[in-house]
């Protein structure tokens, strides 16, 4: 449980660090990655946000809990998922922050060939790999 809310923390932290150094660093200039991009503030909304049925405050909130809480299960289900799970709670979590506050969120990788994206993206993206490899790997080793 320890590794859940400390990793939480950490990605929400890092995150917001990063943001704050572009937005407030940067303003308007970029630092050129050289032929692959750019890091530069972005203002975007999460997926969840988009398009006719867009999630209100309450709404948004419920559903990071209710994630929140599974993944929690997970965890104490398969201890090993801990850091995996909370990747996927600090990422989700950043952005539930800043899209409740701001009502958008800040990206900062601009790459040519792909999307703007931040660290709670990567966070994310991250978590959820390791953790359905490691839930694979844990259903493979019950099963044999």
């Amino acid at each position: 449980m320890m590794v859940l809310l400390a990793g939480s923390l950490l990605v929400v932290l890092v995150d917001h660090a990063f943001k704050f150094l572009v937005l407030h660093r940067l303003g308007t200039e970029s630092i050129s990655l050289g032929p692959i991009g750019s890091v530069r503030g972005v203002q975007t909304q999460i997926w969840i946000a988009r398009g006719p049925f867009a999630l209100k405050f309450a709404m948004l909130w419920t559903l990071w809990i209710l994630a929140a809480l599974a993944l929690t299960l997970v965890t104490t289900l398969v201890p090993a998922s801990g850091w995996f799970c909370a990747l996927l709670l600090g990422g989700s979590l950043s952005h539930a922050v800043e899209s409740s506050l701001r009502g958008s969120i800040c990206d900062y990788i601009c790459l040519r060939f792909w999307p703007a994206f931040n660290f709670a993206d990567l966070a994310i993206t991250a978590g959820a790999l390791g953790l359905v490899a490691n839930l694979v790997r844990a259903i493979t080793h019950a099963v044999a």
